[in-house]
């Protein structure tokens, strides 16, 4: 029963909706009552103002945000990175309704599985001409590289199925997804989200909880893995970041505890799979495959794929390595399919159909044919070979001229393409804009194996649109998702996603099994993160210049800082030369525009979105908080019209912060080990190249008098505090200069950073340290190491920076030569995986 109803409630608002009448409505009967497994949220709504839940709404997303769930990755056109939204009201399903699904989902996944090794084995379906042989030798998807691929090696995991209703309130399948389907880690970030923010309405509607299914998932890949050896060696094979789905990857990788490869992570020796890591080739046991690029192979399936590991599926072959999530398994996620599945099923399985699929009409049979040009204005045209979700044509919104032309098409090569019923999904209350709507529901739940059998989840994912219109089959697709609650009649005992202990893990100090590509991205990112903290520290420096003097007063200290910013392509290297230096009032009302204009090319804000880009590159190995401040950074760099010098100084503070938590994550957030080592290597080295370029371009025209250069030198090195410590404010050329290059107790100082990186590299997990011969980079480090610190004297004298400056400009006139040499040094040592020559 729904208790007393709150004037101006939430719960109010709620009962005052009304569905649409041309669809199935989830919220209330035909006759009107509200569906029984509303009430308990109904009569928890009632506890919840609309400001509060509305309040409750922007906390939700911000924590998407700050957690960077996305749905689209970075590629080479900069795509920007599409948040992902949810809508606070779930979707409310009874069990009993629920049961009906699980058994459809199930029996659909065992299907998919026999149906997919039938046609990639024997081929009984086709020789008892169960499915038209067109389907499967004009079939582009159908890759003959993939036959009689052992049961043993390659696995169907994870199944997904696009589901909606018909305005009568039957269930149909929209597609299938055996081909690494996505959508599991967003329906459990939905979850935690929604147990953050309503964490009481879970509990008094007794909601089925979705642990057991990631459990489930887990055990499956152990059991699966088991035959191999006793400890397998199991790795999640990943498209990258370019890839729209690939918060997903790093999800599994962090909440699996596996490694999180690419293609080119891996080689194929002797038919057994290697990763190959900073200490050398490490056998690969078990992939997971999370992409649904089936070009794995180019030495068999031809062509050029990023995704492809020459001489793969040999080593399946050979049953010497596993893969879940097969590249043969995406055959049957075509629609051409679907309307063949009912006879399959018969002769496959014995059972009838259970969760029928939407009315599909091949056009290659002539019957079918037919039927669809006698109803073509009613229907849905798509591409019959491939997969669900891409390019379709739905007639009644064509234009004649665009309608007339389809059908030509259709009727020249009909065995192309399949036509679908146009369908209204079945509708429920969303919250919008202080509002409950109607919003037309796409649901896409998951099946994962079980032994011989497919157990499926107790929730799912939920796409909302507030059109009537069919919706791409993507997860992509709709204004926001939505969480599935399936309402128990009885209280849900608690279950934790941490797993039993089974067996007691061997004591560990370190993992060396980093990727080399891992170790060259953390390199990097170090370097950029570095090389913005100092643009950064430049930027802000020349602000702070430009608003604290007067229009007449020159600025011949702010000279050497543009020149660095354009050394390195921040800034227009016009901007170094007197003859094209705009005058004082000009370049104060330009500099906002120079530094972050969205049309400078190579500014500062592209400076922080490689930054940006990198860490996604590692995400799967950083910590969360160190994600949320990178986080933080996208929204601080997000582009505004007319800003000030103010503005450009405020904005240059809040990076700052963030950079300094990020140090401060790398420095105490992460292990000592291959991963931090990398890290502060990339640092330690692109400091002291800042340092050298910083130290030049003032050096160039100093004049020893002038104190200002040297203040502004000391507070952009970030060690002015230092000096008027030690100093007061007695400011003199050659003490600033010893704090920044000799001073081995100055973290900001060169030398110091040459004892860093020796430090560092003795620490990092070379292949073979019983070798006589020293590592390059080594002998580099401590060549450099040697010509700072001969900048003072050996002798009691007093150094005078009539000596000390000749060697200084030597050595920083070749500083970033050398810095580059041992850049390269590092990258044929520990980037580039080569054999290994032993010395004779």
């Amino acid at each position: 029963m729904i208790s007393h109803v709150a004037t101006g409630s939430t719960m109010e608002r709620l009962l005052s909706y009304v569905g649409p009448p041309d669809a199935f409505d989830e919220f209330r009967t035909a006759d009107g009552t509200i569906q029984p497994q509303w009430h308990r949220l109904i009569d928890s709504l009632n506890e919840l103002s609309n400001d509060e839940l509305a309040t409750r709404q922007l906390s939700a997303n911000q924590f998407l945000l700050e957690n960077g769930v996305n749905i689209t990755g970075f590629d080479q056109d900069r795509r920007s990175l599409r948040p992902w939204e949810i809508d606070l009201l779930p979707a409310m399903f009874a069990a009993e309704d629920w049961d009906r699904v699980h058994a459809g989902i199930s029996q659909r996944a065992r299907l998919i599985d026999l149906a997919v090794r039938d046609l990639y084995g024997a081929q009984t379906i086709l020789s008892e001409g169960l499915l038209p042989t067109d389907l499967i030798f004009k079939n582009p998807e159908f890759q003959r590289a993939f036959h009689n691929l052992p049961p043993v090696s390659s696995r169907l995991l994870l199944y997904g199925s696009e589901i909606a209703r018909s305005p009568s309130g039957d269930w149909w399948v929209m597609a299938d997804r055996a081909n690494a389907p996505a959508g599991i880690s967003y329906t459990l970030e939905n979850r935690i989200v929604l147990s953050k923010t309503l964490p009481q309405f879970l509990r008094q509607c007794q909601v089925h909880r979705l642990a057991p299914f990631f459990m489930q998932f887990h055990e499956s890949i152990k059991k699966l893995a088991r035959h191999r050896r006793q400890n397998p060696a199991v790795v999640i094979l990943s498209g990258g970041p370019t890839q729209a789905f690939y918060f997903e990857d790093v999800f599994l990788a962090r909440y699996l505890g596996y490694t999180l490869v690419e293609a080119d992570d891996l080689t194929v020796r002797k038919n057994h799979v290697w990763l190959k890591t900073l200490t050398g080739l490490v056998p690969v046991d078990v992939i997971i495959r999370r992409y649904v690029d089936q070009n794995i192979d180019p030495l068999e399936v031809g062509g050029y794929s990023p995704n492809g590991i020459a001489g793969l599926l040999s080593a399946m072959r050979h049953r010497n390595v596993v893969m879940l999530n097969g590249p043969e398994f995406g055959l049957l996620d075509s629609p051409v399919f679907m309307p063949f599945l009912p006879a399959l099923c018969r002769h496959l399985l014995g059972e009838e159909l259970l969760m029928p699929s939407i009315a599909t009409w091949w056009c290659g049979q002539k019957d079918a044919f037919e039927h669809v040009l006698s109803q073509f204005d009613s229907l849905v045209v798509k591409p019959a070979f491939s997969h669900s979700g891409g390019q379709e044509y739905v007639i009644s919104d064509l234009k004649e001229q665009q309608r007339d032309q389809l059908l030509q098409t259709l009727k020249a090569r009909p065995w192309q393409y399949v036509a679908q019923e146009k369908i209204v999904r079945s509708a429920a209350p969303c919250w919008i804009g202080k509002h409950f709507r109607p919003g037309y529901l796409a649901l896409r739940t998951f099946a994962v194996r079980k032994d011989e059998t497919f157990d499926v989840m107790n929730g799912g994912l939920i796409r909302v649109e507030t059109s009537p219109e069919p919706m791409p089959l993507s997860i992509s697709a709709g204004q926001c998702s939505k969480d599935v609650w399936i309402c128990s009649n009885k209280p849900v005992p608690a279950v934790s996603l941490l797993a039993r202990i089974q067996e007691p893990p061997k004591l560990q100090r370190a993992n060396n099994r980093l990727p080399s590509r891992a170790a060259d991205n953390l390199y990097w990112l170090g370097r950029y993160l570095e090389r913005l903290e100092f643009a950064g520290r430049l930027i802000r420096k020349t602000t702070e210049r430009m608003l604290s003097e007067s229009g007449q007063q020159a600025m011949f200290d702010v000279f050497p800082m543009i020149s660095c910013l354009a050394e390195q392509g921040v800034v227009e290297e016009s901007l170094c030369l007197d003859d094209f230096f705009p005058a004082r009032e000009h370049i104060e009302s330009l500099w906002p525009k120079i530094v972050c204009g969205q049309e400078a090319p190579g500014n500062f804000r592209d400076l922080c979105e490689q930054v940006i880009r990198i860490a996604s590159l590692v995400r799967d190995r950083m910590t969360d908080d160190f994600w949320r401040a990178i986080q933080q950074m996208r929204q601080t760099i997000r582009p505004s019209q007319d800003m000030t010098l103010s503005d450009v100084q405020n904005l240059m503070n809040s990076l700052m912060l963030q950079i300094s938590a990020l140090s401060g994550q790398i420095s105490d957030g992460l292990v000592h080990g291959p991963t931090r080592h990398f890290l502060l290597i990339g640092r330690t080295l692109e400091r002291s190249r800042q340092l050298g370029l910083t130290l030049r371009h003032f050096l160039k025209d100093l004049d020893e008098r002038d104190v200002l250069p040297l203040v502004t030198l000391l507070d952009v090195c970030n060690s002015i505090m230092t000096y008027r410590s030690r100093y007061r404010a007695n400011f003199a050329v050659l003490p600033a200069f010893d704090l920044l290059v000799t001073d081995s107790s100055n973290p900001h100082a060169l030398v110091f950073q040459f004892n860093e990186l020796r430090r560092l590299l003795a620490e990092l997990p070379y292949k073979d340290k019983r070798r006589p011969l020293v590592p390059p980079e080594w002998g580099s480090v401590r060549e450099l190491r040697f010509k700072v610190q001969s900048l003072l004297p050996t002798s009691d004298r007093q150094p005078n920076w009539s000596d000390y400056r000749p060697p200084l400009e030597e050595l920083l006139n070749s500083l970033d030569e050398r810095i580059n040499v041992i850049s390269n040094q590092l990258t044929s040592t520990f980037f580039v995986l080569a054999e290994f020559h032993q010395q004779v």
